[in-house]
C-alpha cells in the first residue's frame, strides 16, 4: 500500500513538473511572439517614418528643382526677348541706313532749247520736266514748258518728319514728302508758274499717282496751318513743313536731276559736265 502511495506521489510530482514546464514554455513562447510582433511593429513604424522623411526630402528637392526650372525658363524667356529686341533694333538700324541712302522723289530737267528775243533781250528756256524713279526710269509722261529767263525755279512744299520715325521705318513717316507745285523762270511770278503735281492726287513717285492716304491728305490740305502750328505739327510727327524753291541757272543741252532724300530737302544737280560757254569775242 505504501508503495502504491509512493508511486502515485511520484507520478503527481512528475505531472506537476511537466505542467509547470509546459506553462513556462507556453508563457515564454507567448512572450516571444508578443515581443516579436511589438519589435516588428516598431521596426515597421521606424521604416515608415524613415520613408516619410526621405519622401519629404525628395519633395523638397523636387520643389527646389522646379524653382530652378522656372527660374531657368524665366531667364530663357528674358534672353529670347532681349535677342528679339536686339534683332529688331538691328533691323531698324539697317532699314534706317537704307532709307537715309534712298532717294524717294526724283525728277529730271532737260534743257531742250534757249533763245533770246532780239527786241527785248529777254531769254526763254524750253525745259522738259520728267519724273523718274531711283533707277532713272520715267514715271508718267514728260511735260515741256517755256520758261521766261535762264534761271529755273521749282516751287515745292516739303514735309520733314522727326528722326525717330525714319529710324523706326514708320510706313507713313519714314521719309520726307514733297509736292511739286509749280515751275517758273526768274522773269515770272510764282503764281504764274506752270502747275506740276495735280491737286488731290498722290504724286507719281508715291504709288504711281494713286489716291492719297488720309495721312497725306491731312498734311497737304492743311499744309500752311500745320507749318504755323507747332502743336499740330507735333501730333503728326512733323519737325518742319515749309516751301522750297531750289533753282538752277540752266544751260542749253544740260540735264539736271532733282532729288529728295529721306531726311533732307530738295537738291538740283547736273547729270554731266556743262558744255563750254561760247567765246565772248
Amino acid at each position: 500500500m505504501s508503495k502504491t502511495v509512493s508511486l502515485i506521489s511520484a507520478v503527481s510530482r512528475l505531472l506537476a513538473t511537466l505542467i509547470v514546464g509546459f506553462v513556462v514554455a507556453v508563457s515564454a513562447w507567448v512572450g516571444w511572439q508578443v515581443y516579436r510582433h511589438v519589435t516588428a511593429k516598431e521596426r515597421a513604424e521606424a521604416q515608415l517614418a524613415d520613408a516619410q522623411k526621405k519622401l519629404e526630402q525628395a519633395e523638397k528637392r523636387a520643389e527646389a528643382l522646379a524653382g530652378d526650372l522656372e527660374q531657368a525658363k524665366a531667364q530663357l524667356v528674358a534672353k529670347a526677348a532681349e535677342i528679339r529686341q536686339l534683332t529688331e533694333k538691328v533691323e531698324r538700324l539697317e532699314t534706317s541706313l537704307r532709307l537715309l541712302k534712298v532717294t524717294h522723289r526724283v525728277a529730271r530737267l532737260s534743257i531742250l532749247d534757249q533763245t533770246t528775243d532780239p527786241e527785248t533781250g529777254r531769254t526763254f528756256t524750253l525745259v522738259r520736266f520728267e519724273e523718274i524713279n531711283d533707277e532713272g526710269r520715267p514715271l508718267g509722261q514728260p511735260r515741256d514748258f517755256r520758261i521766261e529767263g535762264d534761271v529755273i525755279y521749282l516751287d515745292s512744299w516739303v514735309v520733314k518728319f522727326e528722326d525717330k520715325y525714319i529710324e523706326q521705318a514708320d510706313i507713313d513717316r519714314s521719309t520726307s514728302l514733297v509736292l511739286f507745285r509749280r515751275i517758273f523762270g526768274e522773269h515770272q511770278q510764282p503764281k504764274d508758274g506752270f502747275e506740276l503735281d495735280q491737286q488731290g492726287l498722290r504724286p507719281l513717285a508715291y504709288a504711281q499717282g494713286g489716291a492719297m492716304t488720309e495721312f497725306e491728305r491731312r498734311i497737304w490740305e492743311d499744309f500752311w496751318n500745320i507749318a504755323n502750328d507747332p502743336k499740330k505739327a507735333a501730333e503728326l510727327g512733323i519737325r518742319a513743313a515749309h516751301g522750297e524753291a531750289p533753282s538752277i541757272k540752266a544751260r542749253k543741252g544740260m540735264v539736271y536731276r532733282v532729288v529728295l532724300r529721306a531726311s533732307d530737302g530738295l537738291s538740283i544737280s547736273a547729270e554731266q559736265a556743262a558744255p563750254p560757254m561760247p567765246d565772248a569775242t
